[in-house]
């Protein structure tokens, strides 16, 4: 054997190798562009559209708007929620004075609540998408869930044996935030 066919072989191994990395970084990028977007749904659903899908046994029509709907709640609580941290802070920040300006502390209160009143009402914009892409069963369980979220209780539930007396004919139990 020559000294030109030996180098000749590795010649062509190197080309074969050159071929098959190439064609694996294009495989690569023609793959993650074409499910970057379903990637992008995933990742803004968190684990939330998932368990709503498994709680509700939703279909993939109701499923994909249960994601478009968290989607949007995303976007327009995020600020918000950013802006409460922000206010929060200052808050703490004023409280941790010597003297804390309590006129400073009212408006910091003020603002929180009033982000608190713009968080309430997308939350509830949200459940009432929620119910309107879901059927009767579902819409129940859709409610159970923002009770349990809210940390109300359903009628009956979480009243010892000791209340019973107090709510008679028709007046049923108290539901959450009513007082007792």
């Amino acid at each position: 054997m020559n000294y030109f066919s030996k180098y000749r072989i590795v010649f062509w191994i190197m080309i074969l190798m050159i071929v098959i990395n190439v064609s694996a970084f294009t495989s690569f990028f023609v793959y993650y562009k074409a499910n970057k977007a379903s990637v992008a749904d995933t990742m803004n659903c968190n684990g939330t559209c998932r368990f709503l899908d498994e709680q509700l046994s939703l279909n993939e029509d109701q499923s994909d708007k249960v994601i478009e709907i968290n989607k949007k709640f995303r976007e327009q609580t995020e600020p918000v929620v950013a802006e409460i941290k922000k206010t929060r802070t200052a808050l703490l920040d004023e409280l941790a004075l010597e003297k804390p300006d309590t006129n400073k502390l009212n408006k910091f209160t003020d603002k929180i609540g009033e982000l608190q009143k713009v968080l309430q009402k997308a939350a509830i914009v949200q459940f009432q998408q929620m119910k309107l892409i879901c059927t009767p069963e579902q819409c129940m369980k859709v409610s159970a869930i923002y009770s349990e979220v809210y940390g109300c209780q359903k009628m009956g539930q979480g009243m010892g044996k000791g209340v019973q007396h107090r709510y008679r004919k028709g007046q049923g139990k108290p539901q959450c935030g009513d007082m007792p």
